[in-house]
């Protein structure tokens, strides 16, 4: 059987770079087309850009203790990192200090006592409750870091400071001189509080049971007005896998129980507590004031988290004034950021707490998550087209450009040859072998 016409060597060529060019066209939309799937896993949120900062940095300074195994008072801290701490990197509060800065508003600290002197941070906007200035010397260290959190001012010689940095702390003494706690010590300082004109309370004791005088100080702080915020469990030393137990008095109604957030911005519990958070704010590894000096500590707990959330109650209070501590505490929950969908809210409750959106946002109606009004909001550049597949489809066109013109010129340049580069004519149409006019 004889072969058929024989195709030129150019055609051949011409062949192979149109299959080439189809291959080249098909494989980027293909890479393109798995992007978006990927995407779509990716976690809502994202880790805070400090978080490097803060796992290498808070190890290197002192640990604040909760309580002292002895009566000697917690040294004063030699080390004072010019960085800003990652849990200001998450919050960003200083968008909010345009508007409001906790000015005029007062946070009682029922704990182990707040430092008034010796503490350059809070100097001059501590005050004492009813116990006869005592409240104003703390040998522990714990309450003076709680307010740090909350109401420690701004200096050039760091990034740090509090939440609310013109806010006043009220000293409460809710423990002994070395940070043990009760029920009825606590409630004590809830009232004392109370009749110090405290608009928000942070107790950042979780206790394992309660009592009839806890609940009642709680019943009587939320009587006047007053928001009482706490951790929704204690940090233990035991299984951690475990479910965290029960809390006093963030167990109690009308008390706003707060969650503890990683460096990576998820929550600091692998199971749900026993008592349900109702806001998360970081609270590993957050850095703060000691009990005296210009120096800095480090620590991990809910407490803490609580103290980052009642510096926020102070920032809104001040810029809202007249809400009452029910419509507080429905402002701190209805702007918080959202856990992502994976999340369970059992650990975060409403999500992580928004001083931002908190001070300027505007509830939905039916609960939606508050948006910051623009003026308040960090201008952020919305995110550019998504231009992969452009991208894809110009490289491929381009290339499939070339290797057409390199197959034409492989079919032209031979037959050009052969006819000394002589004007051609077209072949006649009809079977081979015809004969030509």
């Amino acid at each position: 059987m004889s072969p058929g016409p024989r195709r030129p060597a150019g055609w051949r060529t011409l062949s192979c770079a149109l299959a080439t060019a189809v291959l080249a066209a098909a494989a980027p939309g293909a890479a393109v087309a798995v992007a978006p799937a990927t995407a779509s896993a990716a976690p809502v949120r994202t880790p805070p850009r400090s978080a490097p900062e803060a796992g290498s940095d808070a190890p290197s300074l002192p640990r604040i203790p909760a309580v002292l195994d002895d009566r000697t008072c917690t040294e004063a801290s030699r080390k004072a990192p010019r960085m800003t701490p990652w849990q200001q990197t998450l919050l960003n509060p200083s968008a909010a200090w345009r508007h409001s800065t906790g000015r005029g508003v007062t946070v009682a600290v029922v704990d182990t006592g707040v430092a008034a002197d010796g503490v350059p941070a809070l100097a001059g906007r501590v005050a004492s409750g009813e116990d006869g200035g005592s409240a104003t010397e703390d040998c522990v260290g714990h309450g003076t870091f709680v307010a740090g959190l909350i109401a420690a001012a701004r200096s050039k010689g760091t990034g740090f400071a509090g939440i609310a940095p013109d806010a006043r702390i009220l000293a409460v003494r809710g423990t002994d001189r070395q940070g043990r706690a009760t029920a009825e010590g606590m409630a004590d300082g809830i009232d004392a509080a109370v009749r110090g004109g405290a608009r928000v309370i942070c107790v950042p004791r979780a206790l394992p049971r309660g009592g009839p005088a806890l609940t009642a100080a709680v019943r009587r702080a939320v009587q006047r007005d007053a928001l009482v915020v706490a951790p929704a469990y204690a940090p233990r030393e035991d299984d951690e896998d475990a479910p965290a137990p029960a809390a006093w008095p963030a167990r109690l109604p009308g008390v706003l129980a707060v969650a503890a957030l990683t460096p990576q911005g998820a929550a600091d519990q692998t199971r749900a507590p026993r008592t349900r958070p109702d806001l998360a704010a970081p609270g590993v590894s957050v850095m703060s004031t000691g009990p005296r000096g210009d120096g800095y500590f480090t620590g991990s707990g809910a407490e803490f988290a609580a103290a980052l959330v009642a510096g926020t109650a102070a920032l809104v209070d001040e810029y809202r004034p007249g809400l009452s501590a029910a419509q507080l505490a429905e402002r701190l929950t209805g702007t918080a950021y959202r856990p992502a969908p994976d999340t369970e809210r059992r650990l975060v409750g409403a999500g992580t707490v928004d001083p931002v959106a908190a001070v300027t946002g505007e509830l939905g109606d039916k609960g939606d998550r508050a948006e910051a009004a623009p003026a308040a909001a960090p201008h952020v550049p919305a995110p550019p087209p998504d231009t992969g597949r452009d991208r894809a489809l110009l490289v491929a066109g381009g290339v499939t450009a070339v290797i057409l013109l390199v197959a034409l010129g492989a079919v032209a340049v031979p037959l050009g040859r052969r006819r000394g580069w002589r004007p051609g004519r077209l072949p006649p149409s009809g079977p081979p072998g015809a004969a030509r006019p």
